[in-house]
């Protein structure tokens, strides 16, 4: 039976997920902390043209939860220019130097109603929670971003074993 109205159709739709390595960072201040270290002109360059890659797959998040390392924030201004929605965006200490569990528990406790979303975070725990939701080893190079899609009905209810489908992996040396 197809649903009638279109938040039927939208409620059936499979939710998307989108992990994402920070863009490439400066290491030429070595006075800086790791969690202050900006990009280089590389991650300049290259999360804007991640952006508009997630615009020809027609994949742009609903909702972002972004590490509050200067990094990950940076990326996120640079991928923001090019997102043709306003995502609702939600920076966490948590998701800095993360592993794969505390990551999974991040995107667990998001209890909004964001379709897509997108989480921009560090290795090695972001390769690592790619790599077991693909069921390989996904080694993720700054600014890549894969994308899985699950039929869970709420972001509360992913698990480490729920069936997570990979879409696309993409990194900028491929565009």
């Amino acid at each position: 039976m197809t649903p009638s109205n279109p938040d039927e159709t939208a409620a059936l739709a499979p939710r998307r997920l989108i992990l994402m390595r920070h863009a490439k960072s400066d290491w030429s201040n070595a006075g800086l902390s790791d969690h202050d270290r900006p990009l280089n002109r590389r991650g300049q360059r290259d999360a804007p043209r991640m952006a508009g890659w997630l615009g020809s797959i027609d994949c742009w998040p609903d909702k972002v939860l972004c590490s509050s390392a200067v990094r990950t924030c940076e990326t996120l201004e640079l991928l923001k220019d090019e997102f043709e929605t306003d995502p609702v965006i939600c920076f966490s200490n948590l998701l800095y130097c993360a592993t794969a569990a505390t990551i999974l528990d991040v995107i667990r406790s998001e209890s909004g109603e964001a379709r897509t979303l997108l989480l921009i975070a560090h290795n090695p725990g972001i390769s690592e929670l790619a790599s077991h939701f693909s069921d390989q080893f996904i080694g993720m190079s700054t600014a890549a971003m894969v994308v899985f899609e699950t039929s869970i009905s709420q972001w509360g209810q992913l698990q480490a074993n729920s069936p997570m489908t990979m879409i696309h992996n993409m990194r900028p040396k491929a565009l």
